[in-house]
């Protein structure tokens, strides 16, 4: 079965990751109204879990990053022993809800660096001289008395 993202017609509402039945749409899940398959994402359609390299490393919390499908499913089964009974579902996250969680991270680390004095500049500064130690640190140990 194919997945693909589905687009409500009436409400606009946008399910990700949805498996498909050839010529069988599912209703949309919020309002009921049929969909469509949304094809913005601009990728072409495909067969997802099959072959090397198909699976896409997913973060799982506190149970880290499963990075195949054999991680993935031991995940799965350590939330079910944990909460039997409960459904399991993956949020996808759009790009502007990325963005704003980066925007959030970022304005956290400003208001930190406000917080303790330190400026951007300075950050530059103790960057370069950094960058310069370890410069001279890979000099000196080419040049030392083993290089000879």
């Amino acid at each position: 079965m194919p997945i693909h993202d589905i687009r409500c017609l009436e409400c606009d509402y946008l399910e990700p990751d949805t498996f498909v039945v050839v010529g069988q749409l599912p209703a949309c899940s919020i309002c009921g109204y049929p969909t469509k398959i949304d094809w913005g994402h601009g990728h072409a359609p495909s067969v997802r879990g099959h072959g090397y390299g198909s699976f896409t490393a997913i973060d799982m919390g506190v149970l880290g990053k499963a990075e195949t499908k054999e991680d993935y499913d031991r995940a799965v089964s350590v939330i079910q022993q944990r909460f039997p009974g409960h459904r399991i579902e993956l949020e996808s996250e759009s790009k502007s809800q990325k963005q704003a969680r980066v925007d959030a991270i970022r304005q956290r680390s400003f208001e930190m660096k406000k917080k303790n004095g330190v400026t951007e500049t300075e950050l530059r500064q103790r960057s370069a001289e950094a960058k310069a130690a370890k410069a001279g640190k890979a000099t000196k140990i080419m040049t030392g008395p083993a290089a000879k």
